[in-house]
């Protein structure tokens, strides 16, 4: 087998698990940043690209959910960026409602569906920042690596997150009371 048969193998036995293991993250973070439509399916395809061409570089610096996570995030960070210098129209992305649901979400009892309903309500209200920073301490993501990912100090991320966390539950018992 040649070099660039093996590198070719390696490459891809790497992508397959990249994407196998992260796919839902990327996405998510995709929506995140462009609301479940053709902007976030293009920045999907454009994350998938960057980690095809860079994943033999991968040092293992990091956890690979880690390189994955903050490549999608760069891109989308970069395609928003590319997309607001050609428009000045900017559409808010708390106009836009972003379903996280899983597939088993239909079973939820009525006191789980008003809790995501809530939440989902109240991710509109939050910057892109903040939605990816919900999105990944969601995701079990540590703080180090929301750090890594996000470009924050670990102590910022973690003190935006506290925040947000005291806002929901702030928000949610002037709404419902304590529960």
């Amino acid at each position: 087998m040649s070099e660039t048969t093996a590198n070719t193998t390696n490459q891809e036995k790497m992508f397959r698990e990249a994407i196998l293991e992260n796919d839902r993250r990327i996405y998510s973070i995709c929506c995140h940043y462009f609301g479940p439509g053709d902007e976030a399916k293009d920045a999907y395809q454009e994350i998938l690209l960057k980690i095809w061409l860079n994943i033999l570089n991968f040092r293992g610096d990091s956890q690979l959910k880690t390189w994955v996570s903050r490549i999608a995030v760069n891109v989308c960070m970069t395609y928003l960026s590319k997309r607001n210098k050609k428009s000045s129209v900017f559409v808010p992305l708390s106009n836009i409602d972003c379903d996280t649901r899983t597939e088993d979400s239909d079973d939820k009892s009525e006191d789980e569906e008003a809790k995501f309903r809530f939440f989902e309500d109240y991710k509109k209200k939050l910057s892109s920042l903040d939605k990816i920073l919900v999105t990944l301490y969601l995701d079990d993501i540590d703080y180090a690596e929301i750090s890594m990912i996000t470009g924050l100090s670990e102590g910022n991320a973690r003190a935006k997150i506290h925040r947000i966390k005291k806002q929901i539950k702030k928000e949610w018992e002037e709404k419902y009371g304590t529960r």
